[in-house]
């Protein structure tokens, strides 16, 4: 961390009142969308850590540290965390020479739709690709279970005549899927925290 998230605050319990007070769920909520915000996460520890060595009870060095963080990372300077493209606007290419095979479904398949989640669908091709494919044409009587849609009868297709695009389509969607999940762990986080940090509040109010 740079010099200026590592200087003393000189905060004081007189001080805080004159922070404008910011809603610390919402300050935590909006920060996470940021890529830094491991680094802004470790900087308000820092900022609670000096306000309380001032003498600030802990809800009081808290409430501070959100307020403070609101000063220096404003809304509109907001950055989205992702990097990749929206992926469920995502189609496949339709190909000149295509696979055999892709319109024979089986007989126990139910009515496929046009399309399903891009990653459902990239998820069946993954799971089934090799058990379907015969050289150039494909037996969907051997796969694991319906597709999806029949998008992901396209993305089949893709997979087999040009699998370095299939490839990359796929880690995009893998790692969307691990960039979600990381961020509702994050709230999940920052939610109990904020529980917390209200019961230490009423706590302290009725002491």
């Amino acid at each position: 961390m740079d010099g200026s998230s590592t200087a003393d605050p000189g905060v004081s319990t007189a001080g805080a009142t004159h922070t404008r007070e910011a809603d610390p769920l919402t300050v935590t909520k909006r920060l996470q969308k940021r890529p830094d915000w491991p680094a802004i996460e470790a900087e308000r520890n820092q900022l609670i850590k000096d306000a309380r060595a001032k003498g600030m009870l802990r809800p009081e060095a808290q409430q501070w540290a959100y307020s403070e963080l609101e000063r220096r990372y404003p809304p509109e300077h907001t950055v989205s965390a992702s990097s990749f493209p929206n992926l469920e606007n995502t189609t496949p290419e339709p190909q000149s020479s295509g696979v055999t095979g892709l319109g024979d479904l089986p007989d126990d398949w139910p009515s496929l739709p046009a399309n399903a989640s891009l990653a459902s669908e990239v998820q069946w091709v993954t799971a089934n690709r090799l058990r379907v494919r015969d050289g150039n044409r494909v037996d969907l009587t051997r796969a694991l279970g319906p597709a999806p849609s029949h998008s992901a009868l396209s993305w089949l297709e893709t997979a087999i005549l040009f699998p370095s695009k299939f490839a990359d389509v796929a880690v995009k969607v893998t790692a969307t899927q691990q960039d979600e999940r990381e961020h509702v762990r994050r709230e999940k986080l920052a939610i109990q925290e904020i529980r917390d940090l209200l019961a230490e509040m009423v706590e302290a109010e009725e002491a």
